[in-house]
């Protein structure tokens, strides 16, 4: 996990700070300094850390920089059967509560087609992951490759909040939306890229390298 030391709020964590201060006003001004109002401090803390949004440091390099903070669970090439039908090379990345959630673009993209599907809320780390609440996001790059990205809502998570939408144009690590508390992103690129990391590796949105092209 990163540490961000410089970062502003994201806008979807307003409500959600704005009631844990309310909480932790009450529960002090009734109860007065002790562990129950203690406790809903601490949550509060970790409600405005979990909105985060921090500005990273983008790396000038070619490839694919990753789209997420958190551990990558999966490494393997996987038949993608959303939009394109063939095999490609996927990274699952699972986020945890103390994960940034913020997710952005890998590459220089448009936006070709979304897709959101409601759904279970399953553990994020777990196979059953794939029937949560989900957003496909289909994009394509100057060179006119296919590139998706999956976002999957966890067992906490409750919503995903898209930024974008079909016909957009990103820059490489703009902003592609949220998914508020843990969940996991799956990213599926061609086969002529290879992933610089393995199962178990931790990766930070931007400032890691996630794939290169394999030189021919």
């Amino acid at each position: 996990m990163k540490i961000d030391y410089e970062w502003t709020v994201a806008k979807e964590g307003y409500i959600p700070i704005l009631v844990s201060i309310f909480i932790t006003w009450i529960s002090t001004a009734f109860l007065g300094v002790s562990i129950f109002s203690l406790l809903f401090f601490i949550l509060l803390l970790l409600v405005i850390y979990f909105f985060r949004d921090p500005d990273r440091i983008l790396l000038d390099k070619n490839g694919l920089i990753s789209p997420a903070d958190g551990k990558i669970i999966s490494v393997d090439l996987y038949k993608e059967t959303e939009f394109l039908n063939k095999e490609m090379t996927r990274v699952c990345i699972f986020l945890s509560i103390f994960d940034c959630h913020i997710n952005r673009a890998p590459t220089e993209v448009q936006i070709v087609e979304t897709r959101y599907y409601p759904g279970a809320f399953f553990f994020a780390n777990s196979s059953r992951c794939i029937e949560n609440e989900r957003f496909y996001i289909h994009m394509r790059d100057k060179n006119n490759e296919d590139i998706i990205l999956i976002l999957y809502a966890g067992f906490i998570a409750r919503r995903i909040v898209p930024y974008i939408k079909s016909g957009d144009f990103l820059n490489k690590a703009d902003r592609l939306g949220i998914i508020k508390f843990g969940s996991r992103v799956d990213i599926y690129v061609p086969n002529d890229y290879s992933c610089n990391f393995k199962e178990g590796d931790s990766v930070v949105a931007v400032e890691s390298l996630l794939f290169e092209k394999d030189e021919k």
